[in-house]
């Protein structure tokens, strides 16, 4: 008899209505939110060595950073090339942005604005930070860049002359920056960054890349690939291990551990929906293979 009760339950559990189960996830999501759970986090094997780089450069050492992304992976991406902007400057290193997207320069403004801009008024533009922007061309352009950044950017996004700048002083090609970092979204990113910038010139090229796309860049590491942050989780990483090594910056916004709860809930729940869903198949094989070797 309790055989029976089981096996219905089971088979109710199996059936049950889809509805019940958005409903759970949409709560269980809503609560995390809410509750703003801290998940503890141990850079990765891929991102310390990019981390590393960064704090060994002397200060004043140019970082150029490629905004290669646009809305549709702002929020994998835009939590880690916040927290490599803060890294930097927090470490005196000027930072250059540029990007090979047309969404670019879009996403360059909001971490100006939200790094920079608050987090160091202090910082002077041309000198402790500078903006390219975008040109089309990608590998084509870095090609162009490895020969001589001034033929393709005379002067900055504001329109100032380069040689001007502070910031790109000692930048005459692509091979002049102590670091060459890639957020990318897809291509032209990353990949074209490695084979066309840091393959030829030896510049250490690192970058990020989303959850789903960062095993593509893995058979670069560590040989042409610096380091690598990988995606919402990655960048999790780094919020952590800047905030311990740099206690100085007091309480910065987290994004990407603000994102890991809900996400870590989200991905849970989803593997103990598939689990009960296939827990009545599981159960009426092992009995038939019970009352089989036992007859």
């Amino acid at each position: 008899m309790k055989d029976r009760t089981d096996t219905r339950l089971l088979a109710r559990l199996a059936h049950l209505d889809r509805r019940w189960l958005y409903l759970l996830l949409v709560v269980a999501l809503v609560v995390t939110i809410l509750i703003e759970p801290e998940l503890p986090e141990q850079p990765s094997l891929f991102l310390l060595p990019l981390y590393d780089r960064i704090e060994q450069l002397p200060p004043g050492a140019t970082i150029l950073l490629s905004v290669d992304y646009g809305p549709g992976s702002e929020p994998e991406l835009e939590p880690m090339a916040l927290a490599v902007t803060r890294h930097a400057l927090a470490r005196g290193l000027p930072v250059v942005f540029m990007s090979l997207w047309p969404e670019g320069p879009s996403q360059i403004a909001h971490i100006v604005e939200q790094v920079i801009r608050i987090e160091f008024p202090e910082a002077v533009a041309g000198q402790d930070w500078a903006v390219l922007g975008y040109k089309a061309g990608g590998e084509m352009l870095i090609n162009a860049l490895v020969q001589e950044v001034a033929a393709m950017y005379p002067v900055d996004a504001a329109g100032r002359a380069i040689s001007d700048l502070a910031a790109l002083a000692s930048i005459h090609s692509l091979a002049d920056f102590a670091l060459v970092v890639s957020f990318s979204g897809g291509t032209p990113g990353l990949k074209e960054w490695i084979l066309f910038g840091g393959d030829p010139t030896g510049v250490p090229t690192a970058g990020g890349a989303k959850g789903v796309g960062s095993p593509e860049y893995l058979a670069y590491f560590p040989r042409q690939l610096l380091g690598l942050v990988a995606g919402l989780k990655g960048a999790s990483e780094y919020e952590e291990a800047l905030a311990n090594g740099h206690p100085e910056l007091g309480s910065f916004p987290r994004p990407a551990a603000a994102g890991m709860g809900p996400q870590t809930v989200a991905h849970t729940l989803i593997l103990l929906f598939l689990v009960f869903g296939n827990l009545d198949i599981v159960v009426r094989w092992c009995r038939r293979r019970i009352g089989g070797d036992q007859s």
